[in-house]
């Protein structure tokens, strides 16, 4: 599922228009829907609580109240839902305000055909919930806030990886600092933007450590110096972090080149051919001496 389809807003009154009148509760989520959405607010009280610990293990920052989820039955509904007057791409099919701890979904039926996974859209959502309530009153990199979104929602598709070898393998890759304010607008380099920070965010995580991950957090929460944080957190500054990266990234899309050439695919192609033709030579083979068998046993 195209990243674009998720949006971000902040710091905007709340309303409950639009998201039905039934109500679902655990410990740290309200979920409101309508009548036919039934199984979606069931299965979204069951996976929540789960997703919301795997998250805040990963950002290392925890905070107090519930968060809203307003399932929307309807494309009208699902606008009528966002808090205040806000507007949201037509595309959109969830939308979170860490502000006011409030996320909206779209549900699957509001869209004909709709292949919309909710669960994988709320474990995005709910990320850039955690880090801006991680993060009250500092400026969130970008690359930080999709980058742990994509993370979190497990969404590295083989185009994204297709995106990321490319540029990699032609050294056009986007240099981190752009990615901190804006992504870009066109969609090619754009893709290439969340692609990046995805793959920056797992480096971090799972190569430079959580624990480095967690100082950097705080230590931006409480300073709102990302370079001062990045370097007591990590001690590594962005420049040598992404060149830390830049290897890792390479060892990591180097062999998809290899595995994907022309000559490769029409080797496994041959094998695949030959494999088959012996498998049926000795398939004939064995019906012969079987017949031979037969014919013997009749005489």
């Amino acid at each position: 599922m195209p990243a674009i389809i998720f949006f971000l807003l902040i710091f905007l009154p709340a309303t409950t228009a639009g998201a039905g009148d039934l109500r679902m509760e655990n410990d740290h989520f309200i979920i409101r829907y309508a009548s036919g959405d039934e199984r979606i607010a069931s299965e979204l009280g069951r996976e929540s609580p789960g997703i919301r610990v795997r998250i805040i293990a990963d950002i290392g920052v925890d905070f107090p109240g519930k968060t809203e989820i307003r399932i929307a039955p309807t494309l009208e509904a699902f606008r009528a839902a966002q808090p205040g007057r806000t507007w949201v791409p037509l595309w959109a099919v969830g939308v979170a305000y860490p502000g006011e701890n409030v996320i909206v979904l779209c549900s699957p039926r509001a869209v004909k055909g709709s292949r919309i996974d909710v669960i994988d859209v709320f474990a995005h959502e709910f990320s850039h919930i955690a880090l801006g309530r991680a993060l009250t009153g500092v400026k969130v990199p970008v690359w930080l806030n999709e980058g742990l979104a994509i993370y979190e929602a497990r969404e590295w598709t083989f185009s994204r990886i297709a995106v990321l070898t490319r540029a990699s393998l032609m050294d056009s890759l986007i240099p981190l600092p752009v990615l901190t304010l804006s992504f870009p607008a066109d969609v090619e380099p754009a893709e290439l933007a969340y692609a990046e920070s995805f793959m920056f965010i797992s480096f971090m995580i799972n190569k430079v450590g959580r624990e480095a991950f967690h100082r950097l957090i705080r230590d931006y929460t409480r300073y709102g110096d990302l370079e001062g944080a990045l370097r007591r957190g990590t001690g590594m500054t962005l420049a040598n972090l992404e060149e830390r990266w830049l290897v890792y990234l390479k060892l990591r899309v180097s062999w998809i080149p290899i595995i994907t050439s022309v000559s490769t695919l029409w080797f496994i192609a041959a094998l695949i051919f030959i494999y088959g033709y012996m498998r049926k030579k000795r398939q004939a083979e064995r019906r012969l001496r079987e017949m031979a068998e037969e014919e013997e046993i009749a005489t």
